[in-house]
């Protein structure tokens, strides 16, 4: 030990020590670094590379130490290095550590740890022993074998600390450790080997074909081991950070694509998985670890899909559990550009259909099916009506249609959720009386319509459509309610001969109505006589539409008058069809058409300009009445055809006075009160018709602007016999007095009539006691006269 002590203090100049220390740390940490940077990388052939990287620093750091230190060895007489064999020192240093290096970075199991530090404790003795040969001097050197052995010793003690615990890519104290360990190394066999070697000096130096002097060989080793090491860590430091850089764009990318909601499988040109996204693990119920490095082909083959294709479509993939998948696929190759490793790879690009297949299927259910009942709805309906037809028709025998004759009054009596009640129970009847084959829908609000089986006979059409409404008719509970609605139904036969769906559903709506107009609660088929009635109907509104162009409707015009005096206080003009081939046409024939048909409009601008242009012919004190029909007051219209009237005639507007039903204002109080404030503006009277026939009438009288109240013909013509009638007439003459509103008595036809209304202060009424309705020539005054004198 002193010996060794006596070496380095008194053989070897400090500042040289010093400088191999540094050295041989400088190089120890560098090559630490290049190493751990060639683990981070995962292919073999780029580890390797640093592996060897890392070899050949400390090669030459080791070597670099030992000839630092050989610099400050001061034997007390001139010395030279041979040329050769301090760079032939330098190859063996460098081969192998490099060979170390790649041993060891494979794998850092315990057994290759141990052969790491024997071969670097053979590559250090050899290089160092070696390069001892290269000092040439003035003498002999004579090596001691015990300290040769102890060298090497403590060598291979050193190293196996170091290979073995001293390499850590997470234990930072461990790479210190093996630091220090190799320094420790490096400087046992230096020292140690140099305090076993006895010089013996003799005259002359040794000659040498090539050698170096120690200043010469300084420079060498300063600037080549410095130039190494700032390289290597240059090169690891910026190796480093582009793969961070491409660490942290394959982290963005790896999140962007496990983000994404479809299903990513790349496959190399080998067919072989190479990646997956989170999204494609699921779809596939396997995780990245067993799918990646599988061939491509068996889990593609679910799909029917070719490894090579590059292009789309909608299919099947079954997944590890066994689940089917309807998937959406795309396919694109990748060229190879400027990374070679990606030409002949193919990204599958794989959307779930799933969700959106549900969302389409809840669309079709929406499209195809009523919510509420749960019924086929009208496109269902007329979908299979004209499918049907297209096959031939003998699938279903009849077109039934039902309509509930009570619905708006329960929604207006026990509310919207006993509709709905009896909505939903209508369906599940007609659901359970369909024969087998049959459909049943809900067109719409309270229209129903069935289409019957092959399984009914067209003979039983009318008393199955019948049996239907027997059953629709039958009390249903809501509330602890039973609501009674009652049905109609109208059927249609389907034939061979059928081809036309739109003629089946308007006939079978044909037969419906004239259920309804037979009373309601009842069942019709379209037959001979229904189809006659509807021809004539038909041949009605073609002469209707031909009638005001034609100038074929005449006015007619019957007196109001005064109770106590009989004089005429105005007339109202009803309407006449001078038809041609029909004779005169009473309103009773033909309103009810127009009103369906639109052309009531047409035909109520013309009665308001005619009576107009009638009453301004007339005495200043007479006014003139028209009835408004429920279309013709919704009428947008209506106002301005009005106003436009009395300009264009010149009639005071408080001559002109409109008559309106219950009926046309019903639907929507708000805006008739808005039209009827503007015609008050206007300076026009309006009345309220038929009263006490609907049963909201005591309300349009409370908020509507009515100048007078006319009382339904029905009561007037029933209270000389009917105790009741008479009641309700007195009962609404009191109401008039007690809102200031004259009331008006329709349909007086006997004397005793009028006397009765006079006797219950009734002051204006009409009828025929006074006249019927005429034309008015000069024979309707003198009748009207000759009864206002027979009356005083």
């Amino acid at each position: 030990m002193y010996r060794v002590l006596s070496c380095l203090q008194d053989d070897h100049a400090f500042f040289y020590v010093v400088m191999a220390v540094l050295v041989c740390t400088m190089a120890a940490v560098c090559a630490l670094i290049v190493f751990h940077r060639g683990m981070e990388s995962e292919k073999q052939s780029t580890r390797r590379l640093w592996a060897a990287a890392s070899g050949v620093v400390t090669g030459l750091g080791v070597w670099g130490t030992h000839f630092v230190a050989m610099l400050g060895y001061r034997p007390g007489f001139e010395v030279a290095f041979d040329g050769v064999v301090t760079i032939v020192s330098a190859l063996v240093a460098v081969s192998g550590f490099v060979a170390t290096s790649q041993l060891l970075i494979t794998s850092l199991d315990p057994i290759r740890r141990a052969l790491s530090g024997f071969m670097a404790t053979a590559t250090l003795a050899i290089m160092h022993f070696y390069g001892q040969s290269s000092l040439k001097a003035s003498a002999l050197f004579e090596y001691d074998a015990g300290y040769v052995a102890a060298a090497v010793a403590l060598c291979g003690l050193f190293f196996s600390i170091a290979y073995s615990y001293g390499i850590s890519e997470h234990k930072k104290w461990r790479n210190v450790l093996g630091v220090v360990s190799t320094l420790l190394a490096v400087a046992s066999v230096h020292f140690v080997g140099m305090a076993g070697m006895t010089v013996y000096p003799i005259r002359g130096l040794q000659e040498v074909s090539w050698s170096l002097a120690p200043g010469e060989l300084a420079l060498a080793i300063v600037f080549g081991v410095v130039a190494i090491l700032v390289f290597a860590m240059m090169a690891a430091g910026f190796d480093r950070t582009i793969a961070g850089l491409r660490n942290r764009e394959s982290r963005r990318i790896s999140m962007l694509a496990n983000s994404a909601s479809e299903g990513i499988v790349i496959a190399d040109a080998k067919g072989q998985i190479v990646e997956v996204n989170r999204a494609a693990e699921d779809m596939l119920g396997a995780d990245r670890s067993f799918l990646v490095g599988a061939e491509v082909l068996p889990i593609l083959s679910m799909t029917g899909l070719a490894s090579n294709a590059e292009s789309y479509r909608e299919t099947e993939i079954v997944s590890t559990d066994g689940v089917s998948i309807p998937v959406e696929v795309r396919t694109r190759k990748l060229d190879s550009g400027t990374d070679a490793n990606a030409a002949g790879a193919t990204i599958y690009s794989i959307r779930d259909l799933r969700e959106r297949l549900r969302r389409e299927a809840e669309i079709r259910e929406l499209a195809f099916n009523d919510q509420l009942s749960g019924l086929a709805n009208r496109e269902s309906f007329q979908r299979e009506l004209l499918a049907s037809l297209a096959r031939g028709g003998g699938e279903h025998t009849a077109v039934i249609l039902f309509d509930l004759d009570e619905f708006k009054d329960v929604n207006d009596q026990f509310g919207h959720g006993a509709g709905d009640t009896v909505i939903v129970e209508t369906a599940k009847r007609l659901k359970a009386l369909a024969p087998k084959g049959g459909l049943a829908a809900r067109l719409g609000g309270d229209e129903f319509a069935l289409l019957t089986g092959p399984t009914l006979p067209a003979d039983r059409i009318f008393e199955f459509a019948s049996e239907c409404v027997r059953a629709l008719s039958l009390p249903i509970q809501h509330d602890e309610i039973a609501i009674r609605c009652g049905a109609s139904a109208g059927a249609t036969r389907i034939t061979e001969q059928t081809d036309d769906a739109g003629e089946l559903l308007k006939t079978a709506d044909r037969a419906l109505y004239a259920a309804k107009s037979d009373g309601r609660g009842r069942a019709r088929l379209y037959d001979s006589e229904l189809h006659e009635r509807f021809e004539a109907r038909r041949d009605v509104e073609i002469a209707l539409s031909r009638a005001v162009e034609n100038d074929e409707f005449v006015l007619h015009y019957q007196p109001k008058v005064c109770a106590q005096t009989r004089k005429v206080l105005s007339y109202e003009a009803l309407i006449r069809w001078e038809r041609p081939g029909h004779g005169l046409v009473m309103p009773n024939d033909f309103i009810e058409i127009a009103e369906q048909s639109m052309i009531v409009t047409e035909i109520g601008r013309w009665c308001i300009r005619e009576a107009c242009e009638a009453a301004s012919r007339w005495e200043s004190h007479v006014g003139v009445s028209v009835n408004l029909s429920a279309r013709q007051f919704l009428d947008p219209k209506l106002y301005g055809d009005v106003r436009e009237a009395l300009r264009r005639t010149g009639l005071t507007p408080n001559r002109l006075e409109l008559e309106i039903t219950e009926t046309a204002i019903i639907h929507n109080v708000q805006v008739a009160a808005n039209l009827l404030e503007k015609f008050k503006k206007l300076g026009v009277q309006i009345a309220l018709d038929d009263f006490g026939t609907g049963y909201s009438s005591m309300r349009f009288v409370q908020q509507l602007p009515f100048d007078r109240i006319k009382i339904d013909k029905s009561f007037v013509l029933a209270m000389e016999t009917d105790p009741k009638s008479f009641a309700i007439v007195d009962a609404i003459l009191r109401l008039g007095h007690s809102l200031s509103i004259p009331v008006v008595a329709e349909g007086v036809e006997t004397e005793a009539q009028a006397l009765r209304l006079l006797e219950a202060n009734c002051h204006e009424f009409q009828g025929f006691l006074i006249s019927r309705p005429l034309p008015m020539p000069a024979s309707l005054k003198e009748i009207i006269e000759d009864k206002t004198r027979g009356a005083a």
